[in-house]
């Protein structure tokens, strides 16, 4: 009986120790950034001439994290297509969510600023606006023309095959 407590402070020690080696790794991942409303609106505006893809996920939604390597690897493919990727988190606009985002998006795409988290009270309005259609689901992606018009909406996992279906017709010929 008198070894058990020698084996849970052994036990204590290593997790301590642990936490303390991994604690200035994790402290020195950046926070995501914030986009207002505003914000997001003048991004989408500022991509005309090329098409855009949104999308909004959030850490809480498992879907959305287990595609985000997926998701980066495709954004960075289809920058020189004319594709441009907009991804927005729909985490709470707090700094702790901040860093909590910041640290999901070092691991799982390597970029801790990747994408910005709304900054909003009204996620309502800004859907309303933009796509009045959707309901909220997540993970969700808008493809919006060249001119800025959104042409389609896709709710669920995106698959290499999901995305051209959601961006091929509206590249022009020379860039699918």
């Amino acid at each position: 009986m008198m070894r058990q407590p020698w084996l849970v402070l052994g036990l204590c020690a290593l997790l301590l120790a642990t936490a303390a080696s991994a604690g200035p790794a994790a402290a020195q991942v950046p926070s995501a950034r914030f986009i207002t409303p505003a914000q997001l609106k003048a991004t989408l505006a500022s991509h005309k001439g090329r098409v855009v893809v949104l999308h909004f996920w959030a850490t809480w939604c498992l879907p959305c994290l287990k595609e985000l390597p997926q998701l980066a690897k495709l954004a960075h493919e289809a920058s020189s297509r004319g594709i441009d990727f907009l991804p927005v988190s729909l985490d709470d606009a707090t700094e702790r969510s901040a860093a909590l985002v910041g640290r999901v998006l070092a691991a799982k795409t390597g970029n801790p600023q990747w994408s910005p988290i709304l900054n909003t009270d009204y996620v309502e309005d800004l859907v309303a606006d933009l796509v009045p259609s959707w309901e909220g689901e997540i993970p969700a992606f808008f493809a919006y023309d060249r001119e800025g018009h959104l042409r389609r909406t896709l709710v669920g996992n995106l698959s290499r095959g999901d995305f051209e279906r959601l961006v091929g017709d509206l590249l022009s010929p020379d860039r699918r």
